[in-house]
């Protein structure tokens, strides 16, 4: 059986589709305030018109990779029209069919939500659904737990956008966003230690990539760890117009070691000139990040 076992497995990556050489993409982007008019709560910056919309949808991708990505998680999204209008204008540039994966959250504050779109041409599918997850739900308003898999291996992905640590328990309230996060992966770590898990999207993380005073510590100190994509950068990083590095994709120690059929290969940062002053809210003002696996 075992060598029947080996030889099917031989075949599958002989094919094309499956071959281990074959690389794809995945993406965060906060897309600032994109929302339709009756979405969120009122914010000057949502766009103001059906031709605004559709001209941000299509700036948003735009600033995406060349090549079509597999999965791009985004947040600031109102609601599941936000995310289907993405979707759309990601087919439309690509020229491939992307689904689009969603569960309202529960931000009563601002009414954002998080969301992701998956190449349904790309030979992963989802298995079950979209969901959000116990380990999340007290602590983490907007996040998004897909589980994607093909012929030969899985991917549990987290889409997150964290709080900003202001107010007198700001900090710790991040902090505990961070620890939820941990319980999340560890779920998933201590059943199969090889497991290959993402988190990505808006942590909100003031501090520099690599610092010990990031709220995202708890995370690298665990073990198996997780691992920052962008600390395999060097010099100044920055995901956002003012510098900082808000968002990230963390990747579980086996996708980093390449230990369980998917490898971390680079992180690119693709900066744009769109976020600032007025132009801003046709764009936005953070940056996309991709991981090339």
């Amino acid at each position: 059986m075992r060598t029947i076992y080996l030889l099917l497995v031989s075949l599958l990556l002989a094919v094309p589709g499956f071959s281990q050489e074959r690389s794809f993409t995945v993406a965060t982007l906060n897309c600032y305030w994109f929302f339709n008019g009756e979405e969120g709560k009122g914010s000057i910056d949502k766009p103001r018109s059906t031709i605004e919309y559709s001209t941000k949808a299509g700036h948003l991708i735009g600033l995406l990779p060349r090549e079509a990505p597999l999965f791009v998680g985004f947040q600031e999204i109102g609601g599941g029209e936000d995310l289907a209008a993405l979707a759309k204008s990601a087919t439309a540039r690509y020229g491939r069919k992307y689904q689009t994966l969603f569960v309202h959250g529960k931000d009563t504050s601002t009414g954002q939500n998080v969301g992701a779109i998956l190449d349904t041409s790309s030979g992963f599918g989802v298995y079950g659904k979209p969901s959000r997850v116990s380990d999340l739900e007290r602590e983490l308003s907007k996040h998004l737990d897909v589980r994607l898999t093909n012929a030969v291996t899985a991917m549990d992905i987290c889409v997150v956008h964290l709080r900003r640590p202001i107010g007198d328990d700001g900090v710790e309230k991040q902090r505990n966003q961070c620890r939820a996060l941990l319980r999340w992966a560890m779920r998933h770590l201590a059943s199969d230690p090889k497991a290959n898990l993402v988190i990505m999207g808006d942590f909100n993380e003031g501090h520099p990539v690599g610092s010990d005073k990031q709220a995202l510590v708890v995370l690298f100190q665990a073990k198996p760890p997780l691992v920052d994509a962008l600390a395999t950068l060097s010099g100044r990083i920055s995901t956002h117009t003012d510098g900082k590095a808000y968002d990230r994709i963390l990747v579980s120690d086996a996708i980093a070691k390449g230990l369980n059929g998917l490898k971390l290969d680079r992180v690119v940062i693709r900066t744009h000139r769109h976020g600032k002053g007025e132009e801003r809210r046709s764009y936005t003002d953070h940056y996309p990040v991709a991981a090339i696996f």
